[in-house]
């Protein structure tokens, strides 16, 4: 009279996680509010590092009181560790995501309830191009240099995370956030010339 727990055999058992995987992303944006229907009930907060010295007014770490060197790096994801956003740590994120996607199309759909669920575009590559608008603001002109990260500059934390008042600053551009950002715009190129 003992049985197993009651578990799904279908060709869809694994459709509701492959969707909260893909959802975990939506938790990541930084400066995006998590409100109903898109965040779940207890996961909701307001938009996080968006007040003044913040992502939107993001210092230069070697010159933070030149207000010439502001730049507006709001967008993307933060780390999974911490509440900076990192050029050469998105990049194994990106790559990842766009070759799912490329393997296995016919998997990812337009309904993870994201705020771009529906746009006619799979929400996996909605995500991808919400990090990579994100480096794009990264990257300087003329030159193409691409700062490597940006955030806090001590790693004490606040909770809720809409309540981190602390200025925010960006640091240099280097060769291996030039080369991951260049990899990762090349990748989704590719990968995203169908829309």
């Amino acid at each position: 009279d003992v049985g197993s727990y009651r578990f799904t055999v279908n060709d869809s058992v694994y459709t509701n996680v492959l969707k909260a995987a893909v959802r975990m992303y939506y938790y990541q944006r930084i400066n995006d509010a998590k409100e109903l229907p898109y965040a779940d009930e207890g996961y909701e907060d307001d938009a996080a590092f968006v007040g003044s010295n913040q992502d939107t007014e993001c210092r230069a770490l070697w010159d933070p009181e030149n207000a010439d060197l502001y730049k507006d790096l709001s967008g993307g994801w933060m780390d999974a560790g911490d509440q900076n956003k990192y050029v050469t740590f998105a990049e194994g994120a990106v790559h990842e995501l766009l070759y799912a996607y490329w393997r296995n199309t016919s998997a990812f759909t337009d309904d993870y309830n994201i705020p771009e669920s529906g746009n006619g575009i799979p929400d996996i590559l909605d995500e991808v191009m919400y990090e990579l608008d994100w480096v794009k603001k990264m990257q300087e002109m003329p030159d193409g240099g691409v700062h490597i990260k940006m955030g806090n500059i001590n790693h004490n934390s606040v909770s809720p995370l809409s309540n981190d008042t602390r200025t925010r600053y960006y640091g240099v551009k280097c060769s291996s956030s030039a080369i991951a950002a260049a990899g990762m715009f090349a990748h989704a190129a590719y990968v995203l010339s169908e829309f």
